[in-house]
């Protein structure tokens, strides 16, 4: 059986970095908000923080969604027609378990 600790951990990291961004998007905008308005008494900036944190939560979303299964190399959790996302338990390809050497 083939070891594949090392894809997991990617996967992994793919999966925390998503859910960092998505936690850290309201009191990042609300420190930018406050800062922009004490500072330069406009939203502009906030506005822009705000919407290029959307554009990274997307990508950073899209990005843990198309890791691939260690054992077939296809999407984890995904087909053409269909996408379980994290609630993936095996490859929907190969049924690989999830996190399993």
């Amino acid at each position: 059986m083939s070891d594949y600790q090392r894809e997991w951990q990617q996967y992994k990291r793919r999966r925390n970095q998503f859910w960092l961004v998505f936690a850290s998007y309201i009191p990042v905008c609300l420190a930018v908000t406050l800062v922009s308005i004490k500072l330069f008494r406009t939203l502009t900036p906030a506005f822009v923080v705000a919407f290029f944190w959307m554009g990274l939560f997307a990508f950073t979303g899209i990005r843990a969604q198309m890791c691939r299964s260690p054992r077939c190399g296809k999407w984890f959790a995904a087909k053409w027609w269909y996408n379980l996302g994290f609630l993936a338990r095996r490859c929907v390809h190969c049924g690989l378990p999830k996190y399993s050497n």
